[in-house]
């Protein structure tokens, strides 16, 4: 028999709040800081009167959040709502005893006051580095209900695309949406992409969309990101004796206000990645092989494929060092920015 698969916080917390058995005591955690944020404002919405949230809903952040003030407002009566309800949010002491402004008495007390605290409120502590045995995080864990908003598995993060397009009115085909999971990185290995990115890119792609069906071009289109689909257009332009597009779109970027060091380290990015696939791919790896090994996006990899092989090891190489003293000569002064970026560009095609 194989263990059963555990059901992700989202889910289970979703099961409390449907049965009412949302604890008094609660601490949220991990990556997806925007799953924390639905959560407590699902429990704001259970619990308090809209007429009084200004005094029953009550946030303390970062100097706020002290041991005395989160006590203060947890016993503090709720004017006219069922529950009040308190939001320690990014709480320091949640990863060090030692956090700077408290003092291992007064979370001692606190932990204390966790453990029989007022019934009628409900006292939420959220971090997203969280360490199990600091005092406060022990008492929390002990006494209250713990939920780790994790990264989503594939099933539910389809299923978190899905609803918001199927809200907006407009299709999206399976290989769209695989197309948009996989543009977006969330799987890949250190991965900094989160849920608040990703349903940005959403609504990028709807207003994008002729506003009934999303295509995998308005994916490609949305999710790349105006320094990612440089490279390409770049290349493409190349390729194809068009150096005056790559150009075109260059200036473009860079006379609306985009930076040249992020444009020029996706350039960089895209490169070493071209470079490392064209490595694996004459050492006879295939594509699902490559993506395993590189931990990156399998639509990245698959996408990056005719460009790798229009150029040899050599020449990827070649274009990496130009890449770099490009940096170099802008960072040093040595080149102005556009000059240096079309000299790169130019050095390509040769």
């Amino acid at each position: 028999m194989y263990p059963e698969k555990r059901k992700h916080a989202f889910k289970v917390f979703s099961q409390d709040v449907k049965n009412d058995s949302i604890n008094k005591i609660n601490l949220m955690y991990g990556k997806e800081q925007y799953l924390v944020k639905w959560a407590v404002e699902t429990i704001e919405g259970r619990y308090v009167n809209p007429a009084s949230k200004a005094m029953d809903y009550v946030i303390l952040d970062d100097e706020e959040a002290t041991v005395d003030a989160v006590i203060e407002a947890a016993e503090t009566f709720s004017m006219f709502s069922e529950k009040r309800v308190i939001w320690v949010r990014n709480f320091r002491p949640l990863s060090s005893d030692s956090a700077r402004g408290y003092g291992k008495s007064d979370l001692e007390r606190l932990a204390s006051y966790i453990e029989g605290s007022n019934d009628g409120a409900v006292l939420i502590f959220s971090g997203e580095d969280v360490k199990a045995k600091t005092i406060v995080t022990a008492a929390l864990k002990k006494f209250g209900s713990v939920y780790d908003f994790d990264t989503l598995d594939r099933a539910d993060l389809t299923s978190f695309a899905a609803k918001r397009f199927r809200s907006a009115g407009v299709e999206i085909s399976q290989g769209g949406m695989r197309a948009l999971i996989e543009a977006t990185g969330y799987y890949n290995r250190d991965s900094d992409y989160r849920l608040y990115n990703f349903e940005n890119d959403i609504s990028k792609i709807i207003s994008h969309s002729d506003g009934v069906r999303v295509t995998e071009d308005d994916v490609m289109s949305c999710v790349s990101g105006d320094a990612d689909t440089f490279v390409f257009d770049m290349l493409d332009g190349i390729s194809s004796g068009q150096k005056d597009r790559a150009f075109s779109i260059m200036h473009n970027i860079l006379g609306n206000g985009g930076e040249v060091f992020p444009l020029i380290g996706a350039i960089v990015s895209q490169f070493e990645l071209m470079l490392s696939v064209r490595q694996m791919r004459d050492d006879g790896m295939n594509t699902a092989q490559i993506t395993k090994a590189l931990g990156a996006s399998e639509y990245r990899i698959k996408k990056l494929m005719p460009y790798v092989n229009r150029y040899s090891q050599d020449k990827l190489k070649q274009i990496l060092s130009s890449a770099y003293e490009t940096d170099r000569n802008i960072k040093t002064g040595l080149l102005d920015q556009q000059l240096a970026l079309e000299m790169f560009a130019a050095g390509i095609w040769r």
